[in-house]
């Protein structure tokens, strides 16, 4: 897979970033560590996070943004961290002292600055041989996620310089970053960051205040792997062999939750809109479904629904931004591109197949009925509200799965509900024939197709498409699974 680094720039600030054409070297620091240690008499434990990535700057719960962060994608290496603040005792064998508020050995040290811990991590290095830091917030944030209740207890020095990028988070897309890979954050600003769960704070790196303490972190063995870099990197799909011939639906259970995977006989279609896809007159059709074309499908199978908050919680064990374990029956949404790719990963994982992302001409063959189709605008129909959730009849806010007609293959809520995520990145059409194609093997923005509760009634049509950033998040971004 070829190396793409680049840098963003704001605000005086780099960070090493990937776009989604390419990744970015692996960890380089020396691997030496023990998951316990003992210095004078004082253990300590250390907890393993496994290489991976996240959606940062959303709270641990996953109930609101975490103020003055810039929500973002990052992926890490692994590591350890302290399973505890380092405590009191710590200190007092490593300093000779202890500056806490409310003297206690077995509670967290405060009273320490960024400026004193690095003077304490110098002497622990020397003391055990091995080489402990500050986590980064990267780090630190999403060890509190895989950790989850009873991480935090005190406020936490971190590794960063305080910044914030120009003009983020403002809108309801939350603004993300570009992907990163391991960030580290600037190195040139006197002022750091400490963190809680729900808030990123600015401390002069030579203040010293009761209830702040800190961690510490080693690199591990576990480096981010070449195969989760290139479904991030996402040129190639790895397809699993569907025979439709049968029209049998294949149903599957994960954690206690069901789900169908409808089985679609691939064939040729027109891609792209033609004056036969409009369902309603008096609307200017969008450039870019333009150049309709000729495209070959072989047999592939789709969800039978957009996936809900109850598969993704029984895949994930959490549910993302602002869904509701209690609306169980609901499309997953505020998730991102990354977001899906992380979750197929696991399902692939505890199932053994190969789930992925639909491509967009998948997605709109399907939208179409298949061979079945009609010829109809919408999915399964030309009536509006018999076909979709939408913002005439949705007040803004996706509904169950299901709630709407199926269409002819079978398949709900391809017009409105939530938007879906497909595998391709952007680009305008060709009007040359293809067979099963994949999208450009470059860009930053992937397609969404079918509109959403939050959206017009030409936004839900077949042929309709969306270009965003592979990294946004929105309250009416969801998706659907392909076989």
């Amino acid at each position: 897979m070829k190396k793409i680094v680049s840098f963003l720039m704001s605000a005086a600030i780099a960070f090493m970033a990937v776009s989604c054409g390419g990744s970015s070297s692996s960890q380089s620091q020396t691997v030496d560590y023990e998951m316990s240690y003992t210095v004078s008499d004082v253990a300590f434990d250390m907890v393993k996070v496994p290489a991976g990535n996240f959606t940062m700057g959303i709270s641990s719960d996953n109930r609101r943004k975490v103020s003055n962060s810039d929500v973002h994608e990052v992926a890490l290496d692994g590591f350890v961290i302290t399973a505890k603040p380092v405590s009191q005792a710590l200190w007092t064998a490593v300093m000779g002292n202890n500056p806490s508020s409310v003297q206690n050995p077995s509670a967290p040290v405060d009273m320490v600055s960024w400026v004193d811990i690095k003077k304490f991590i110098s002497k622990l290095n020397k003391a055990t041989g091995k080489t402990f830091s500050l986590p980064t917030e990267a780090r630190w944030e999403y060890a509190s996620k895989v950790q989850g209740a009873g991480f935090i207890s005190v406020a936490e020095w971190m590794e960063d310089s305080f910044h914030t990028l120009d003009g983020a988070a403002k809108d309801d897309y939350l603004d993300p970053a570009i992907l990163t890979i391991n960030p580290a954050g600037p190195k040139v600003i006197d002022h750091k960051v400490v963190r809680t769960e729900k808030d990123k704070l600015e401390i002069e790196s030579h203040t010293s205040k009761a209830g702040v303490g800190f961690r510490l972190v080693q690199p591990t063995e576990d480096a981010l792997s070449e195969s989760l870099l290139a479904v991030l990197d996402g040129n190639s799909i790895e397809r699993e062999s569907v025979d439709a011939s049968d029209g049998i639906a294949e149903t599957f259970t994960v954690g206690g939750v069901t789900f169908k995977m409808v089985k679609v006989k691939g064939g040729e279609f027109t891609m792209g809109f033609t004056e036969a896809d409009a369902p309603y007159g008096n609307f200017a059709v969008p450039e870019n479904e333009k150049n309709a074309h000729k495209v070959t499908l072989s047999d592939y199978a789709l969800c039978e629904t957009e996936v809900t908050v109850a598969l993704w919680n029984a895949v994930m064990g959490y549910v993302p931004y602002l869904n509701e374990i209690d609306e169980p029956q609901k499309p997953v949404v505020n998730v991102s591109w990354y977001n899906c790719q992380s979750f197929i990963l696991k399902l692939n994982a505890l199932t053994g197949r190969t789930f992925r992302l639909p491509t967009e001409a998948e997605w709109e063959y399907a939208a179409r009925g298949g061979k079945f189709a009609h010829g109809y605008g919408f999915s399964g129909t030309n009536d509006m509200n018999s076909a979709m959730w939408y913002v005439d009849n949705a007040n803004m806010k996706p509904k169950n799965v299901k709630g709407k007609k199926a269409n002819e293959l079978g398949i709900y809520d391809m017009s409105g509900n939530a938007w879906e995520w497909c595998y391709d990145r952007a680009d305008n059409y060709s009007a040359d024939a293809q067979v099963d194609p994949v999208g450009p093997a470059e860009g930053t923005s992937r397609i969404l197709r079918g509109g959403s509760a939050a959206s017009r009634w030409d936004a839900c049509r077949v042929t309709n498409r969306s270009f965003m950033p592979a990294k946004n998040i929105k309250g009416t971004f969801g998706f659907r699974l392909a076989l």
